[in-house]
């Protein structure tokens, strides 16, 4: 047997087996078959008339067979019936070794074993073409959850692709169809990248997310498992199969592939730490250079977790379907457990811990866990969840000892000394005032710098993210590829646009950030969007400008997080531009609450009970989709002042103008709870830090960092913490409407409203919120104060008539009433927020026929 050989065909056969269930829903009775292959029915189903997909998986085979990057018709082994059309088409009537790996592999991916369940009629008897993927977010714990469900469409970042309650069932024979004809185009088109078998299997990955996302794996039962997270989970079993039966000299043993008893799976995990103080380490004298520099630095570590990624797929022979996991700076690979592999792991991991120790002083590390051994058993529905645990576990005890195997062997620990003299020869870096300033230049603003090596890639890697929309992995330089950096071991990452690159280079594998039509190559979501100077600009430009330049310069650039905070000052007035009020920035972090503990049971007892691997890479996958791709989506079509220093995986950090940044908190979680059908386990909490556009950024995310632990911290979770205050989300649609209220009276003729009497009422606020928090009854005169203050100051009267400020006495005489009412004392609790929001929006701006407030 050529080990390549059947490696690919493996591999291939896999990631196809389960196709015809794809093109049997997009036709009527038998369309689309063959005379002959309707004659290979006896051999292909179990039993007649029962599992008749296989049909148009061998179909699929006959038909395209010439845009597949191997021969699916040659020959493997000395069995006539082991090529890859029938390793695929024969997975439920399985007759030779192999045809048995992609038969484990499929029960396996479901977490089920079919010799002991009651799986007597194939899922494909019925209403098949009825059933719409059911989201697998709408597992409640009450277990009265809703039939959300998915349309029939191409996966895209926008709101299409969210789920719906399903009200009645129709027939999507159309809809399959119409997407069965563009999966077979691009299928077709994607054979041009054949030569680069590895960016062929990613390029067929992203093809099928992009049709298959949204159709059942199954229909019986719940089907709430995409085909393609099925086809792709099935893939990288059956390749760790494959290998583990060669390696052991069992390949030929059906009984043995068979034995699900023997742990035959290694759980690789992959785990970035020392993100949050690498990605914000920047001095505090170096702040318009910050908007370029942040995004750069997480875009460099993300490019280090990719590249480990495939250092380590390269390194065991496996292929882009073995990664089961890879967002939000930690991956999973599902690899043989081999010793052979454990001992080609450890130099992979010695040889990345060291380049990161010696390049960045122990300041981030990849920590690489190869520990977790599985068997077939484990991956059944009922103990998949403890293999998640373990890998939970694994990975928090090597975070404790990173780089400890480096000291065992002698490695130089002490990096101060050299750090230290370093640092007396050249001085600090004046961006991160951390390494060496080992280059000088001048940057945008005229003003001569020294800078350290790294800061030196991270501005250029800055400036080309604005117009990439690819990146590259390599081993060694490209010639003629400008936008590349060196990582370890002499691989590269680079960057492109769409038209530079080249099909014939020798990439190791290409990435785009987000499908782009006409483009086939593999796609992984990324989060890179920033604010640049646009072209409709063009007139505010000079108002606000922090850099010398004219706007043709301008156009492109990115803007200064002080650009940033003063666009929310510009307007106009008399047809002339303005500007007034105090420029801030707001800072959002935020990440979704327990989502360890979801897989323990914040789903519920029948989410957890069937929970396979299958089920845990839709979860997680859907998961980076919102953050990675409908966030960046959301940004570029309605918030685009907001910056995203991170945003993937399940968390996020924003900045923006402030204004910009509560109203994108809230859209972000509105839509976060829509995409996961108001699951209510599942839930997001915030923290906004609002600073000036003079505070260092870093110290600005940290405080926002602590806000956002404030929130976790509170009951329930499910919160946002902002003006240092915590309050449920449900809560702020009231506070935004006493905003307006406060906005209308503030900005009013007709009202005596003023910003004097928005003090005043911030000090009533604070007098409730004591009484309420203490019980001290001194508060209690918040009540005869705020009426008293109103009726003198506020209310004007004429012959005993109300002629000014009566909806602003019944509101307040409304709060002052109602005190005692649990919501109302929420509401004033909470009050201080709309005040401190509409104090700062008017701060230093004309109000009222030209006075200040």
């Amino acid at each position: 047997m050529d080990f390549e050989k059947a490696k690919k065909a493996v591999i291939v056969a896999s990631i196809f087996h389960d196709i015809g269930k794809f093109w049997q829903r997009a036709v009527r009775g038998n369309e689309g078959l063959s005379h002959s292959t309707l004659a290979l029915e006896s051999e292909l189903c179990p039993e007649f008339g029962k599992y008749r997909h296989v049909l148009w998986t061998s179909e699929f085979f006959e038909s395209f067979e010439k845009f597949f990057p191997i021969d699916v018709s040659e020959q493997l082994t000395d069995e006539v019936l082991d090529n890859v059309k029938n390793l695929s088409a024969r997975h439920h009537k399985p007759s030779t070794p192999l045809h048995y790996i992609v038969q484990q592999a499929d029960w396996l991916s479901s977490g089920m074993d079919r010799v002991k369940t009651a799986d007597a009629q194939d899922e494909e008897i019925g209403a098949f073409r009825e059933k719409r993927l059911i989201s697998i977010f709408s597992y409640d714990r009450s277990g009265g959850g809703k039939n959300w469900v998915y349309n029939l469409t191409t996966l895209k970042p926008t709101d299409d692709v969210f789920p719906f309650e399903e009200k009645e069932r129709v027939d999507l024979t159309g809809e399959y169809a119409r997407l069965w004809v563009q999966f077979i185009e691009d299928f077709k088109n994607a054979s041009v990248l054949g030569k680069h078998f590895n960016i062929w299997v990613g390029s067929i990955l992203s093809i099928l997310e992009r049709y298959t996302w949204c159709i059942p794996s199954s229909t019986k039962d719940v089907p709430d498992v995409s085909l393609y997270d099925h086809l792709k989970t099935t893939s990288a079993i059956a390749l760790a199969l494959f290998y583990y039966h060669y390696a052991t000299h069992s390949l030929n043993s059906i009984a043995d592939i068979k034995d699900k008893g023997v742990k035959k799976f290694l759980f690789v995990v992959g785990d970035l730490s020392g993100i949050q103080d690498f990605i914000y380490s920047l001095s505090i004298t170096n702040v318009k250079g910050a908007s370029k520099i942040l995004r750069a630095r997480s875009f460099y570590l993300q490019a280090i977790v990719e590249m480990g990624v495939h250092y380590i797929l390269n390194a065991l022979g496996l292929s882009p379907v073995s990664v089961i996991m890879n967002a939000g700076g930690r991956f999973i690979i599902l690899a043989p457990n081999l010793d052979t592999v454990k001992e080609k792991l450890k130099e992979i991991e010695r040889r990345i811990s060291k380049w990161l120790f010696d390049e960045f002083n122990g300041k981030i590390s990849l920590n690489i866990t190869y520990d977790v051994e599985v068997s077939g058993e484990d991956l059944m529905q009922d103990k998949f969840r403890n293999v998640l645990q373990e890998i939970q576990l694994s990975a928090e005890r090597k975070k404790r000892r990173k780089f400890f195997e480096l000291f065992g062997e002698g490695h130089n620990g002490f990096v101060l000394d050299k750090l230290y003299n370093e640092l007396r020869r050249n001085g600090h870096c004046q961006i991160c005032d951390e390494n060496p300033g080992v280059k000088s230049l001048v940057d945008e603003t005229g003003e001569a710098i020294k800078i350290c090596r790294q800061c030196d890639t991270f501005l250029n890697l800055g400036r080309w993210l604005i117009e990439s929309e690819a990146v590259s992995y390599t081993t060694g330089k490209i010639p003629g590829v400008n936008k590349s950096v060196e990582l370890f071991e002499g691989l590269h990452f680079n960057l492109h646009k769409l038209d530079e690159i080249n099909v014939t280079e020798d990439y190791y594998y290409i990435e785009l950030f987000k499908i782009e039509e006409g483009f086939l190559y593999p796609v992984k979501f990324l989060a890179n969007y920033v604010p640049v100077w646009r072209m409709e600009e063009k007139e505010i430009f000079n108002h606000i400008r922090e850099i010398e330049q004219t706007f043709d310069k301008a156009a492109n650039r990115v803007k200064t997080f002080g650009e940033i905070a003063e666009v929310g000052l510009v307007g106009r007035r008399n047809g002339e531009i303005t500007k007034e009020g105090k420029a801030m920035l707001g800072i959002l972090k935020a990440d979704v609450d327990n989502l360890g503990s979801i897989f323990s049971g914040e789903l519920g007892e029948e989410f957890t009970k069937h929970l396979s691997i299958s089920k845990y890479v839709t979860l997680s996958r859907n998961m980076d989709f919102y953050f990675a791709g409908y966030l960046n989506h959301l940004l570029e079509e309605k918030y685009k002042n907001v910056y995203v220093v991170y945003s993937g995986g399940d968390d996020l950090v924003l900045v923006g103008e402030w204004k910009d940044i509560i109203e994108v908190a809230e859209k972000i979680y509105k839509k976060f709870r829509e995409f996961t059908t108001w699951n209510r386990g599942i839930t997001l909490s915030a923290g906004i830090a609002l600073i000036g556009p003079r505070y260092p950024i870093n110290r600005g995310i940290l405080m926002a960092d602590e806000f956002l632990e404030k929130s976790k911290g509170s009951e329930g979770k499910d919160s946002l913490t902002i003006f240092n205050t915590t309050v449920k989300w449900k809560l702020l649609p009231k506070l935004w409407e006493w905003r307006s209220y406060f906005e209308k009276w503030l900005t009013s003729t007709e009202s005596k409203v003023k910003t004097t009497f928005m003090h005043r009422l911030l000090t009533y606020q604070r007098m409730a919120k004591d009484y309420y928090e203490t019980k001290n009854p001194n508060g209690l005169r918040f009540t005869y104060l705020l009426k008293y203050d109103v009726a003198r100051n506020i209310v004007e009267r004429k012959g005993g008539r109300i002629v000014k400020g009566e909806e602003e006495m019944s509101k307040l005489f409304e709060l002052v009433e109602n005190n005692l009412k649990e919501e109302y004392k929420e509401l004033w609790i909470a009050l201080h927020i709309p005040i401190f929001y509409v104090l700062y929006k008017y701060r230093g701006k004309k109000l009222k026929g030209g006075q200040n407030g």
